[in-house]
């Protein structure tokens, strides 16, 4: 591919569409090996091919315009470049709102994503109230999906009511917070059930899932000096991360020990030194 764009670089002109998705496929395989400066000049340059391309067939190369924009979205996300991330995010929903009017899925699912990524550029500029409405926006595009196919969508609704859960916790609008977690929670125990004897890595997924919206709850809890929940809620996240780091250590060690060492500063803050001091030595020997 890289040898195919070298040689195209004088030669091809500027509406050159398989120069284009060259362009874009080489800008993603730099964004996914972490190289976010050659994966903007990648992106930008298949961009204003397919830019000049829309404008004369519009039906034939918006959707391409729209995912060139949505990676330059996640190069800038990754640059935390924030500003930048959102405008080019707002251009991709734009194209996927045109493409969305004719009800396929497939569109509607890459605008509630991007929907989503928008609200993650204004949550990291501290835009909580306008992240949440982005969020709702995704939200609600993933509850119309899922009539089609609830299986397939749950955790990306499950995804936004997370979203939704940190952005109250931010504000310190906790009761709001923890009613979004239990959302997750619920979600990830439906997921569990549905597939309860099956061993996979998904169920190790919807395990890690629980896991953390148990350990996030936790934190929420302890945020409002309700320490018995948030115990609660610890134990449960560390009970699972101990499960989990049995079948694969590698993966979920570092979780593990990171909910031990939740429980320690816990332990800390009711006065109990002797389990702080406890939880503190299963963190270090995890």
């Amino acid at each position: 591919m890289f040898a195919f764009l070298k040689n195209k670089r004088e030669t091809s002109d500027e509406t050159d569409p398989e120069l284009a998705e060259k362009l874009k496929e080489a800008a993603e395989e730099h964004l996914e090996n972490d190289e976010p400066k050659r994966a903007e000049k990648l992106y930008m340059r298949a961009f204003e091919i397919y830019k000049k391309l829309m404008a004369e067939k519009p039906e034939l190369y918006k959707e391409y315009t729209a995912k060139c924009c949505e990676g330059l979205g996640d190069t800038y996300e990754n640059l935390e470049k924030y500003t930048d991330a959102y405008e080019y995010y707002m251009m991709a929903a734009d194209f996927y709102k045109d493409l969305a009017v004719s009800n396929h899925p497939d569109y509607k699912e890459m605008l509630s994503d991007t929907y989503g990524d928008i609200g993650d550029t204004l949550f990291f500029r501290n835009k909580y109230d306008e992240a949440e409405k982005y969020y709702m926006l995704s939200l609600e595009l993933y509850f119309e999906l899922a009539k089609i196919d609830q299986t397939k969508y749950l955790e990306d609704i499950s995804y936004c009511y997370d979203c939704l859960a940190k952005s109250s916790s931010a504000k310190e609008e906790y009761s709001a917070s923890i009613e979004n977690y239990e959302k997750v929670i619920e979600i990830y125990q439906k997921l569990i059930a549905d597939n309860e004897g099956i061993e996979s890595e998904e169920i190790n997924d919807y395990n890690d899932g629980l896991a953390t919206a148990y350990g996030d709850i936790g934190y929420v809890y302890s945020c409002c000096k309700n320490y018995e929940d948030a115990e609660k809620y610890y134990i449960k996240a560390a009970e699972i991360y101990y499960e989990l780091a049995k079948i694969d250590s590698y993966e979920y060690a570092d979780s593990l020990a990171e909910q031990y060492e939740d429980l320690s500063t816990l332990y800390e803050d009711m006065e109990k030194p002797e389990l702080a001091k406890e939880y503190k030595r299963r963190a270090k020997n995890v």
